[in-house]
């Protein structure tokens, strides 16, 4: 949480846990080769946070095809989001 602490010093209030996390992965992404890209900004971070809201709600590493497209269905999302989302999920180096 060191990130954190530091922009929180800088800027209080201003830039959320979320926005961090989302600028480090595109960060990694160009460390490890990949392509650089833009990151919207503007997340808020959650109130609450537990692990029992988890279940049901994402994908588990041992789903099937699906599987997984029910509970991206349920979440109002298609397959066409799913690959797009599976997609920006994976870094290959």
């Amino acid at each position: 949480m060191k990130a954190k602490q530091a922009v929180e010093a800088q800027c209080p209030g201003i830039v959320s846990c979320a926005d961090i996390l989302a600028l480090a992965a595109r960060d990694v992404i160009v460390i490890t080769g990949g392509p650089s890209f833009r990151v919207e900004l503007g997340r808020r971070d959650g109130l609450v946070s537990k692990a029992s809201s988890v279940a049901g709600n994402l994908p588990e590493p041992s789903f099937n095809l699906t599987q997984l497209v029910a509970i991206f269905s349920k979440n109002n999302l298609t397959q066409f989001d799913m690959i797009a989302l599976s997609g920006a999920h994976t870094s290959a180096h």
